[in-house]
């Protein structure tokens, strides 16, 4: 039985199946297709009401508004900032939900679309349907022809700044002076040889004309008591490690990796915007592992997750001399280290925390 409650929650597209398929694509979804959902739903009109829902209101409208607050929620990490206020969001022509029943109960999921396909969000208002349960999907709004299309292929920026001091055999180093050959501290697998460095070279003209390109520096404890120790800058897109039971709560694991854009709170993790220039510095190893970087559990160089394109000609040739197979697929590395949590999901982890 229904009870009433209003309420506006979140989880991510990853947390639910169909018709077996876990985060499918969604061409996949049809009337008649069973539909399922795991994990924790994330309240987003909580103590900080976000969305002050009146009584006044029609079911539609409440979705409406609801959807809005979610995409300014969506938005603002998009941008790196935490002043909700500032964000400005366009509602769609048309909302796009399905409708899933038990039999008896129904219950409207409505799509909340990011930057990208993988971070695609399912929000209910009122009731939510029950977890791990077979529902069936009774209609759609869904325009699945544009769907799923073009999944985010421009590569991220994953690197280190110079001084930061990464664990290695023989102590602290800083990055710079670290070379092909040097040992590095690993959290999974010892010590590993350092296959590949590279580097890259933003200068200011350049960061001012693309920000998404600046550094985010981390301060000193923003991430646990005494971590960083001495603060942490790095690429926008370089990810650091997130622990604890929220993180288990809502994808089943203790740890994840998040990029660092994604933590942006504009207190203490912030965009440094002040930087003339910045020369970022990759690390490969035999596979993707979690290394120290100033204490920070943080990620090596992962072929996938970077844009080849936008290294040095001779960077990315001794790169493809060390991996010859991500040449054709860079995904052929191999698996990332620890789940790898998209920009919604990030959003989601943070307004929980």
């Amino acid at each position: 039985m229904k009870t009433g409650f209003r309420g506006t929650f979140v989880i991510s597209w990853s947390q639910t199946e169909l018709d077996g398929f876990w985060a499918a694509p969604l061409e996949n979804l049809r009337v008649g297709t069973a539909w399922s959902w795991a994990g924790e739903a994330v309240r987003v009109d909580g103590p900080a009401e976000i969305l002050p829902l009146g009584d006044a209101l029609g079911e539609a409208d409440i979705r409406t508004r609801a959807a809005l607050s979610v995409r300014r929620l969506l938005r603002a990490v998009e941008v790196n900032t935490a002043r909700l206020d500032l964000v400005e969001v366009e509602a769609p022509a048309f909302e796009q939900s399905f409708t899933v029943t038990d039999g008896r109960d129904t219950w409207t999921v409505t799509l909340i679309e990011g930057a990208t396909p993988s971070s695609r969000l399912c929000m209910f208002v009122g009731e939510i349907p029950p977890r791990t349960t077979d529902l069936w999907i009774v209609n759609h709004t869904v325009d699945l022809k544009s769907r799923d299309q073009n999944e985010d292929a421009s590569g991220g920026v994953i690197c280190f700044t110079p001084g930061t001091m990464i664990a290695t055999e023989h102590g602290p180093m800083r990055v710079e002076d670290i070379g092909e050959g040097v040992k590095i501290q690993t959290k999974d697998n010892g010590c590993q040889e350092v296959l590949w460095t590279g580097a890259r070279r933003v200068t200011g003209a350049r960061l001012y004309a693309m920000p998404h390109l600046c550094p985010v520096r981390l301060r000193a404890g923003s991430l646990d008591k005494g971590v960083p120790g001495a603060g942490l800058l790095v690429s926008p897109d370089h990810r650091v490690m997130v622990k604890g039971a929220r993180a288990r709560d809502l994808f089943n694991t203790d740890e994840v990796l998040v990029a660092a854009r994604d933590l942006v709170d504009d207190q203490s993790i912030y965009v440094d915007r002040s930087l003339r220039e910045v020369r970022y510095i990759h690390l490969l190893l035999p596979r993707h592992e979690v290394v120290f970087a100033n204490g920070v559990e943080s990620e090596s160089f992962h072929p996938a997750s970077a844009g080849l394109d936008s290294l040095d000609e001779t960077d990315r040739a001794r790169l493809f001399a060390q991996v010859p197979a991500i040449e054709a697929d860079a995904n052929s590395y191999g698996a990332y280290a620890r789940r790898v949590v998209s920009a919604s999901e990030a959003a989601i982890l943070r307004h929980a925390a």
